[in-house]
């Protein structure tokens, strides 16, 4: 064997979508703890990353510390630390106010009753859908703006089962 197949691969540079996205990643995965841990872990997987810059991205992606029995550990958003709280009042927002849902390509239309499209929309942006880039309120239209194409298929069935079948 040669040196070359023996040694560890070097940290790479990442840009800061991708750094971010493997930080949401981890931090779903496993339970986090601190900010060295997360350095090691994102060394793991052989990104050049320095403390620095870490806290500053757990600053941006919102990031929190709660809980969970052993101490406290990093959660990708306070949806993520009451998912079944955020779910339940995106339910109830959809299936309370929303008259129907329409995609064409990835921008996402949601009609609702007359002054709750902000309710809708805070909804949506709250249950931090990997797929949303964002979302704009009208008084009984939300706009939704979606990551490509088969992301707004994604997003408009789970928006429908959500809404009990209005599209």
């Amino acid at each position: 064997m040669t040196a070359a197949t023996t040694a560890p691969a070097a940290p790479r540079p990442v840009s800061k979508a991708e750094r971010q996205r493997a930080i949401l990643d981890l931090v779903r995965m496993r339970p986090i703890r601190t900010q060295e841990e997360l350095v090691d872990a994102l060394h793991g997987l052989r990104l050049d990353v320095t403390q620095a810059t870490v806290s500053r991205d757990v600053r941006e992606l919102g990031l929190v510390r709660i809980p969970d029995g052993d101490g406290l550990r990093y959660v990708g958003a306070v949806a993520d630390a009451d998912p079944g709280g955020t779910a339940a009042r995106l339910r109830s927002a959809l299936r309370d106010h929303v008259r129907g849902i329409e995609f064409v390509d990835n921008l996402g239309v949601v009609r609702t009753r007359p002054s709750t499209a902000p309710l809708v929309a805070a909804a949506v942006d709250a249950a931090r859908f990997d797929e949303v880039a964002g979302t704009v309120a009208g008084d009984d239209t939300v706009l939704v703006v979606v990551r490509g194409r088969v992301a707004a298929r994604r997003l408009q069935a789970r928006l429908e089962a959500l809404a009990g079948g209005r599209g």
